[in-house]
């Protein structure tokens, strides 16, 4: 097809040419009709590893997407809206019920840090009249959740006991309309030729990114209950680990990309990639580690990823290798 364009194209402009050369007319450039369309950028390289059990992140890809996302259920038909992992945390802490017991107990789905007062541990675990039953009313044939079915509850209600964390460990705060943003991962590409992304290191376990020592375009995946990606404040900082990285000043700020693009990100979902920053590496020494932490904040808190209360499995994403 690009190929039949560009002959169309060539053609065109040769015919131009003759018309054009008797009169002593010189015609205006051809337009390019690739002028405008934007870089491909190619994901491969943004696979999602293995996710560690007990995560917010490992609960979506276990339990509520393939679960409870499924047709005209919570797939974004009615909340909660399980399709992603954003959407996911965002419709259950400290959301207010819709429906409720006999008595009216509960107020919030997922109250941090008390599993009794979660309306969401209660439709997994009681059977409550005038409702539309005990979830998850079916069960698609990818999920095993009735073969796990009580692993799966007491995982849910280790993460409700624990704070109700998001992926990054930073946990909800226990009043308030607001949440704080979702940071769901970055993408970093090579200087000037946005196509795939950098790759991790070949090795056991999880590699850090091997990125060049260059300014680097970094892409990052954040999501807010209340505000859109383009209007969080987002800043970067940088250090020889996480705790490095937290005491750190901020480094730049993240602004508007020159094109947005969706991928899969650290939380084991799809999200947008729309916040851009160019990070400074060129006078990293070659074979140094550093740590990349991001910095979101809506207006009334902050979250960062990752973060000194972050599992160091969220340490080791954002880690990244300067090349030899």
């Amino acid at each position: 097809m690009i190929q039949d364009h560009r002959t169309t194209l060539t053609a065109s402009i040769l015919w131009l040419s003759w018309m054009f050369a008797g009169t002593g007319c010189q015609p205006e450039p051809p337009l390019n009709p690739y002028d405008g369309l934007p870089p491909v950028v190619a994901t491969e390289g943004l696979a999602v590893p293995p996710l560690p059990e007990g995560n917010f992140a490992w609960l979506h890809q276990q339990i509520l997407g393939p679960t409870c996302a499924n047709s005209v259920c919570h797939d974004g038909t009615f909340e909660p809206d399980f399709r992603t992992v954003g959407s996911s945390w965002n419709t259950l802490v400290n959301h207010p019920v819709i429906a409720n017991d006999a008595s009216m107990t509960f107020n919030r789905r997922v109250v941090p840090g008390n599993v009794s007062a979660s309306f969401l541990h209660e439709r997994l675990t009681v059977e409550i009249p005038n409702t539309s039953g005990m979830m998850p009313l079916e069960v698609d044939e990818e999920s095993d959740y009735d073969e796990r079915r009580e692993e799966y509850i007491a995982a849910i209600s280790a993460w409700i006991e624990a704070g109700a964390p998001d992926i990054n460990g930073n946990t909800a705060p226990a009043e308030g309309t607001s949440l704080p943003p979702q940071i769901h991962g970055f993408a970093a590409f090579p200087p000037g030729a946005i196509g795939e992304p950098y790759a991790r290191a070949e090795g056991v376990g999880l590699q850090p990114t091997v990125v060049d020592a260059a300014p680097i375009q970094v892409f990052a995946a954040i999501s807010d209950d209340l505000i859109p990606q383009g209007d969080i404040e987002c800043h970067w900082a940088l250090g020889l680990d996480v705790a490095d990285a937290d005491a750190a000043s901020d480094g730049g700020a993240f602004g508007a990309p020159p094109f947005t693009f969706t991928a899969a990100t650290f939380s084991g979902s799809n999200e947008e990639y729309g916040l851009f920053a160019e990070v400074d590496l060129s006078n990293a020494a070659p074979g140094s580690e550093w740590t990349l932490q991001i910095r979101a904040t809506d207006g009334t808190s902050e979250t960062r990823a990752p973060s000194t209360n972050s599992p160091n499995y969220i340490g080791l994403l954002y880690r990244l290798r300067i090349a030899l």
